[in-house]
């Protein structure tokens, strides 16, 4: 299959298919400081866990896409040494795997929060953008900066560019004029930035059928863990937002 990755200069065309490789970029120091109770923070574990923690975890995803479908999922790890823990050597969300039909405005979302998987089934997500004159350029590509939120106070910055005119992005995260390249989510001390954009036709991944899970949709899945969750504190709430990407 013909493979060209796209550069500044190649500009011609508009592009309904190809493949977006993202790199997801989590501050983890801050993360965490953010996560622990200021009893945890003032204790002499986390004080050591921290000044041998890295700064960044760093993650691969790909987006495959064409005009009437997506699928966004891990690829690898970046290598890093010195992981807590608590993520089991592994980043928030690393597991998901988003499927979206762009012809039928839904998507199902996989998704394993601790020990259980759930399956989202829902509509497409109907964010409210308000776009901006910010522009920026992203794997070779001129994106326009728009903003929104989720879970009521959780800001989201993206950069889309109409180059690419398929209305996604990474995660369930879509809605814009065009793809999603580059994403912010200061409250998460995350981003998500395309390097590199192929043009290739869609071909789904050989990926297993989706895992048995407890079907939900986004709704139910945000009031299951916030009961559950309801006594963590800043780490429950972080899990909730993750769990709403």
């Amino acid at each position: 299959m013909l493979s060209l990755t796209v550069g500044i200069t190649a500009r011609a065309q508009y592009i309904s298919n190809g493949k977006i490789e993202f790199e997801r970029k989590t501050n983890l120091r801050m993360s965490l400081n953010y996560e622990m109770t200021d009893e945890q923070k003032s204790s002499d574990w986390f004080k050591l866990m921290i000044e041998k923690l890295p700064q960044h975890l760093i993650s691969y995803f790909t987006l495959d896409f064409d005009q009437d479908h997506s699928i966004y999922w891990f690829v690898k790890d970046a290598e890093t040494s010195g992981m807590p823990s608590m993520f089991g050597g592994k980043g928030p969300a690393r597991e998901n795997i988003v499927k979206t039909n762009f012809k039928e405005n839904n998507f199902v979302a996989e998704k394993k929060i601790y020990e259980t998987n759930f399956l989202v089934t829902d509509s497409s997500r109907k964010l409210k953008w308000k776009i901006e004159d910010e522009i920026r350029v992203i794997a070779g590509y001129p994106c326009r900066k728009a903003v929104t939120t989720i879970c009521d106070s959780v800001v989201i910055v993206a950069f889309y560019t109409d180059q690419i005119i398929v209305s996604g992005g990474p995660e369930s995260i879509s809605g814009l004029p065009g793809m999603i390249l580059g994403m912010a989510i200061p409250r998460l001390y995350t981003t998500w930035f395309a390097t590199k954009v192929d043009l290739v036709e869609f071909e789904e991944p050989v990926l297993k059928e989706s895992k048995k899970g407890k079907k939900v949709t986004y709704a139910e899945l945000e009031n299951e863990l916030s009961k559950s969750l309801k006594d963590w504190g800043n780490y429950g709430i972080t899990t909730i937002w993750w769990a709403m990407l």
